[in-house]
């Protein structure tokens, strides 16, 4: 069984997904990273680029679950390609409040 579908529009809008679920997850390491960073450091001075993350990461979530909803509800997707927009869904979630829990 081919992993591509017949519509590459299809291909193309999962791709997407994935690559802003990855963006995302880069954000939340990189916040996570300057936490440790700050306080093995004692270094209280961190907060800008916190808020600029967190602002961001906050904003991917948003954009990321509208995405599943429009997968959904265009594509009716099945089996594999459902499990995996639900699964981005609560991946995203859990990346938000990581990012949170960091600042």
């Amino acid at each position: 069984m081919s992993d591509k579908h017949i519509s590459s529009q299809f291909d193309a809008q999962l791709d997407t997904l994935c690559a802003k679920v990855l963006y995302m997850g880069d954000l939340v390491e990189a916040q996570l990273r300057s936490a440790l960073n700050a306080l093995s450091d004692g270094n209280e001075n961190v907060s800008d680029t916190f808020i600029g993350n967190e602002e961001r990461i906050d904003a991917l979530e948003v954009e990321i679950d509208a995405d599943c909803a429009n997968i959904i509800a265009l594509r009716q997707p099945t089996a594999r390609d459902l499990r995996l927009v639900l699964g981005t869904s609560r991946m995203v979630s859990n990346l938000e409040r990581a990012g949170d829990e960091a600042e």
